[in-house]
């Protein structure tokens, strides 16, 4: 993670996030299945995933929550605060997806003393298909003149 502090005052409305990728494995599925106690076999097993209709094991929708939460708390940073965020699923991501998490700043203000930053964000994989949207966060961010 950069150590360069995002400000307040550095933001504006239309900037860009920086996207990060994510390649979905199997493995990876297991592991998020175990960490969240969602121990559904759709998640992990392929004949259990294709016996009910579906192409293949699928990821648990919350895993893109945590993708799109990984990609803001990378840009804004250790003093940064992520206050809300909030997301709709479009279509699945199965094991071999390459995901992009992208994501834009719709607005800016100061309220009850906090900096706060509104965004928009979704995810792409790698066919263009968008998988998760809409989805908005709202952060809050130090100020220049509160260092």
């Amino acid at each position: 993670m950069d150590s360069k502090k995002l400000f307040f005052e550095d933001v504006n409305v239309g900037d860009e996030i920086p996207p990060i990728l994510k390649e979905v494995t199997l493995v990876q599925n297991v592991m998020y299945s175990a960490a969240t106690w969602d121990f559904h076999r759709h998640h992990y097993d392929k004949e259990f995933a294709e016996s009910k209709g579906f192409p293949g094991p699928f990821v648990d929708g919350q895993m893109f929550g945590a993708f799109l939460a990984q990609m803001i708390t990378q840009w804004v940073g250790v003093d940064g605060v992520l206050k809300k965020l909030g997301l709709t699923y479009k279509i699945m991501a199965v094991p071999g997806d390459v995901l992009s998490c992208k994501g834009k700043v719709t607005g800016k203000y100061t309220e009850e003393g906090e900096n706060l930053v509104n965004c928009e964000m979704w995810i792409e994989n790698q066919r263009d298909e968008t998988i998760v949207a809409p989805a908005q966060a709202l952060l809050a961010l130090p100020s220049k003149s509160s260092k």
